[in-house]
């Protein structure tokens, strides 16, 4: 393991605490999700149903490809890392109470989706297409220790498919929603944080102070705003949420980046975190906001109940 790795590691396991052994690592699959001929295999297009309009899965649906020399390159890492991160997945296993999982399919498509994503609870999509999109030739600087981290964060979300919070939380609202969404990929995200963005024993790193300072209005901002939001005004008001450029995500990276202040002081904070239903958020942010912030959004939680 590189030096770069195992720092992170350490970091994100809390600073060496003992952490209780997790259940035993998973078995993981790799499977193609083309064809010979450069057609999406069906086990691909039905992955991408739930995420793609009627008439964008029509034409990736016929759409034939084939395969670039950087993106067989990105298919190739991914074999070949899915052979090492059984072993990995502990990092993510311990945070969680007990939850078996025997086997993940990692299945590798060149089409339609964002760099990698989670469907179910034993699956994760690869679009190498995405990922030589995002961040240019699998050889360049840090995309091998990236790719780890993406596996890391999609493997963390079918761990939370399969616990009781995610299932007892109920969505009655756009915030809701919201909030729901926060829970998720602020955890996802949270392993996404490369070293840059860790705290040290002292607290948080120069990058997340300073994200925190520019995105932390922005959240409390929108979530005022989505109180009693509804239809379109709603769906304006989540972009941006978990998707776009890391460093913007309003919702999604403020979570992680106050997960990893609270992993450095209680090592068991995210088996805390994924103990509890999505409204955890609202203490999360309130614990970590600055008083007039943490005074906004506790009026905007209030008034959300009477909406």
């Amino acid at each position: 393991m590189s030096p770069y790795r195992s720092l992170t590691l350490s970091v994100l396991f809390g600073f060496g605490a003992s952490i209780a052994s997790p259940a035993p690592q998973p078995r993981i699959i790799v499977v193609n999700g083309s064809d010979p001929r450069g057609f999406a295999t069906a086990q691909w297009l039905t992955m991408l149903q739930s995420r793609l309009s009627p008439s964008e899965y029509d034409s990736v649906k016929v759409l034939r490809h084939t395969r670039t020399v950087a993106e067989e390159s990105w298919a190739s890492l991914i074999e070949s890392e899915a052979t090492v991160w059984p072993a990995r997945t502990a990092i993510v296993r311990a945070a969680f109470d007990s939850i078996q999982i025997d086997t993940v399919t990692i299945v590798i498509g060149d089409r339609g989706a964002d760099d990698a994503f989670a469907t179910d609870s034993e699956t994760i999509g690869f679009d190498v297409s995405a990922l030589q999109r995002a961040y240019g030739d699998v050889a360049a600087a840090g995309n091998r220790d990236r790719l780890d981290r993406i596996f890391l964060h999609e493997f963390s979300h079918l761990l939370q498919k399969r616990t009781p919070a995610a299932h007892a939380f109920i969505v009655r609202a756009p915030i809701d929603e919201a909030i729901r969404r926060e829970w998720i990929e602020g955890l996802g995200n949270y392993y996404s944080l490369s070293a840059d963005w860790l705290p040290d024993s002292g607290g948080p790193s120069a990058l997340a102070r300073q994200t925190l300072a520019d995105l932390q209005p922005v959240f409390v901002s929108r979530m005022t705003a989505l109180a009693c939001a509804r239809g379109t005004e709603a769906d304006s008001l989540m972009r941006g949420l978990s998707s776009g450029l890391f460093a913007r995500k309003w919702g999604a990276l403020p979570v992680a980046l106050w997960l990893a202040d609270e992993v450095r002081i209680r090592p068991n904070a995210l088996r805390a975190f994924n103990r509890a239903c999505p409204n955890v958020i609202w203490t999360l942010a309130e614990r970590h906001l600055p008083p007039p912030l943490a005074d906004s959004l506790h009026e905007a939680r209030t008034r959300a109940k009477s909406c």
